[in-house]
């Protein structure tokens, strides 16, 4: 088994040494950021997605046909932007691990997207659609991690191809904590490079905390994520909302919050966000977005601020409430999203048993 990957960075190399245990070889390849910002405008008046544009490496291309050679029994792909290395003409299973529906992705951010953004959002919108199904088309597996994504990409032609794995959840690292917290923090966590996190982070603040701070003034809001630009960074006061930037651990913030909030305007698939706080034992309050794919009576749920606000409050102010929802989360994850459990299914994808 083989894993073959770009790094961004050569400081990011430090982090694969935990995996080389699990592969026979680990092979990498160095794709600065600016050489991707250049393949993209490159890609610009083409009719292919700018996200494969900025994943393409010839010098990868030739690694994996030259792996290709010494037999392997398939090749999976993780994310469309590497479905553009499958191989054409070779007798060998082809998987590619979609996660979510990209498309749908677009779909939702068109209504939140401005200026230029907006029309970039709908030009790469189409394009994304139309490489997905050609991605599926090409592939003998496409593996979703939620039946909203899959079903929006379904179709007569690719039904039997397409299959389900949900994502899963290291219980032993995120291990369910009964401790003392402080029950005015709420805390965010994701990759701020992503629009639906900024999006998520952006509209809280503007439209919910107030609300809230008006009827509980001691409520501190800290954001947790990487790489967060310049808007969410303008957030950050040091008193009642906090930015973080990259931590070593989110799990403290977590444990330590009365609730995570995950207002998401925008996305697909399935929060990992939500799944680790479960699993921690911190309640969740997200929106219909949020909760999708997921037992939403193990959640907290409002999309509109008001609602949130109420859901929050509902937390906040009542300790015993909180503690029945941390407990009936954490079984939830525990009966549903086991790595054990999920991944037999990816075996069964890939007749591994």
């Amino acid at each position: 088994m083989t894993l073959v990957s770009f790094v961004e960075h050569e400081m990011e190399l430090e982090y694969l040494e935990e995996y080389r245990d699990y592969y026979d070889e680990v092979i990498t390849i160095l794709l600065p950021r600016m050489k991707s910002y250049l393949n993209c405008m490159v890609g610009l008046f083409s009719s292919t997605p700018l996200q494969i544009h900025y994943y393409n490496s010839g010098k990868l291309r030739k690694i994996v046909e030259d792996e290709l050679q010494k037999g392997y029994d398939f090749i999976f792909c993780h994310l469309i932007r590497m479905g553009q290395y499958l191989p054409a003409d070779k007798e060998i299973l082809k998987v590619v691990d979609f996660t979510d529906a990209i498309s749908l992705n677009y779909d939702r951010s068109k209504q939140y997207r401005k200026g230029v953004f907006s029309l970039i959002n709908s030009i790469e919108s189409r394009r994304v659609l139309n490489y997905e199904h050609d991605v599926i088309r090409r592939a003998d597996i496409s593996i979703f991690i939620s039946s909203i994504d899959a079903e929006f990409l379904k179709n007569n032609e690719n039904r039997e191809k397409i299959k389900i794995v949900a994502n899963g959840v290291d219980l032993e690292r995120f291990q369910y904590y009964d401790g003392e917290y402080d029950s005015n923090n709420i805390c965010f966590v994701g990759n701020m490079r992503t629009f639906p996190n900024t999006d998520a982070v952006l509209f809280f603040v503007k439209e919910v905390f107030p609300q809230l701070k008006a009827k509980k003034a001691d409520l501190r809001f800290y954001i947790v994520g990487t790489e967060p630009g310049k808007s969410v960074q303008q957030l950050h006061n040091g008193e009642d909302i906090i930015v973080t930037g990259f931590v070593d651990d989110v799990i403290p913030y977590i444990n330590n919050s009365a609730l995570l909030i995950a207002p998401m305007r925008v996305g697909a698939g399935v929060q990992n966000k939500i799944l680790e706080a479960m699993a921690l034992g911190t309640p969740v309050v997200t929106t219909s977005i949020g909760a999708e794919g997921l037992a939403q009576e193990n959640l907290l749920i409002g999309d509109t601020p008001a609602a949130l606000t109420e859901k929050i409050l509902e937390l906040v102010n009542n300790p015993e409430t909180r503690r029945g929802k941390a407990s009936a989360g954490r079984k939830y994850i525990e009966s549903q999203f086991k790595w054990e459990q999920v991944l037999s299914s990816l075996d069964d994808c890939l007749n591994l048993k």
